[in-house]
């Protein structure tokens, strides 16, 4: 066994509480690992309309005090935060959410967009939206732009900021498809693993 299946093993072991614990820490050492993953990504990011050039570093974060699971952080050349991504199956939102990452982002420029992604599964897309929409408008303006089937974007008011909604099958298929093309086997075999998960939590709805 290669040790990147072995780490990989050892990050699913390490979160039994919960489904969504493990598909993050899944979905985090795979685009960690995996440029094919992380150019998946950035399409999935522009076709939201939030250009990123490059995205060299993902970090997981710990559930904040109001915050009821996991989430991780994209960052840039610089080192300069330019995603927020929260991936889940079927809990709740936080009060907070998704406020509390809207206002860690710092304002971009133009030059320099920045964005939070939720990713959720295809069944609870249209109603989470719509959770997201009316979290966010206690304290922003949004303007909703239209979007492909499974991917809701709408700009933030105060800078160029973007809060997007995707599903896993989506963000997934697309990862699996840029791995096979780039012959990254080994992400390729996460990936499949990950959609998987996916679909067994997708089901249970």
């Amino acid at each position: 066994m290669s040790s990147e299946t072995t780490s990989f093993a050892q990050i699913m072991s390490n979160f039994t509480q919960r489904a969504e614990d493990a598909a993050v820490g899944a979905l985090e050492h795979i685009l960690s690992s995996s440029a094919a993953a992380r150019a998946a990504l950035a399409d999935t990011l522009r076709e939201g309309g939030t250009t990123v050039d490059s995205i060299a570093e993902v970090r997981t974060q710990a559930a904040g005090e109001d915050t009821n699971a996991p989430y991780f952080v994209c960052l840039d050349d610089n080192g300069a935060e330019r995603i927020l991504i929260e991936a889940r199956f079927w809990t709740d939102l936080a009060p907070d959410q998704p406020n509390a990452y809207l206002k860690r982002l710092k304002v971009p420029s133009r030059s320099r967009p920045v964005a939070v992604l939720f990713v959720a599964p295809a069944t609870r897309l249209e109603a989470l939206w719509g959770e997201l929409n009316l979290h966010a408008d206690r304290e922003f303006q949004l303007f909703v732009v239209t979007t492909p089937s499974d991917l809701h974007a709408a700009t933030v008011s105060g800078g160029d900021r973007r809060l997007m909604l995707t599903s896993w099958a989506k963000l997934l298929g697309l990862m699996e498809w840029k791995a096979n093309r780039a012959a990254d086997r080994t992400a390729e075999e996460k990936i499949r693993q990950l959609r998987e998960l996916g679909d067994r939590m997708d089901a249970e709805v």
